[in-house]
């Protein structure tokens, strides 16, 4: 069964999500570039990194419509996901070393964010098709009659 959400659901979804989404990125960039600094732009590059994995993650078992509803999908991948992660921030971060004459920083940074940004989509979907399979495992462990073939009689 189908069913659509009212406009009002789908925005305060996306609204409340984006809400969290923003006060995580500022807290943890504070928390990463305190530990870090800011010599090179490791806030972005983490809390994209981990964006993308946990979009990855989400959005498969919400096409498995394994816990993740329409409601939660939008308030997670949308509302959240689009506030702590920014494509603007990675391209900032990136402009700023290199008008700084830090091509070096620049291009290693725009390969990592890239390269490592895939590998996490790549390990957020694995790490959803094994929380699915894993799920249909004990869903068909606990229907199955039990296994009398292990026990042992004396005779």
């Amino acid at each position: 069964m189908s069913h659509t959400l009212s406009l009002r659901r789908q925005l305060s979804a996306v609204l409340c999500g984006g809400f969290c989404g923003t006060i995580t990125r500022y807290w943890l960039s504070q928390v990463i570039q305190a530990h870090l600094g800011k010599g090179w732009p490791y806030d972005i590059f983490l809390i994209n990194i981990t964006g993308a994995l946990l979009l990855a993650f989400i959005t498969t078992l919400a096409d498995a419509t394994f816990l993740i509803g329409p409601t939660r999908r939008l308030f997670i991948n949308v509302g959240f996901l689009g506030a702590y992660t920014t494509f603007s921030s990675l391209a900032l971060g990136d402009v700023q070393l290199a008008t700084a004459g830090h091509w070096l920083s620049a291009l290693s940074y725009l390969f990592m964010s890239l390269s490592v940004g895939i590998l996490a989509v790549l390990c957020g979907n694995a790490l959803g098709q094994w929380v699915i399979n894993r799920r249909k495992a004990l869903a068909l462990a606990k229907s199955l009659p039990p296994d009398h073939s292990s026990i042992h009689t004396q005779e």
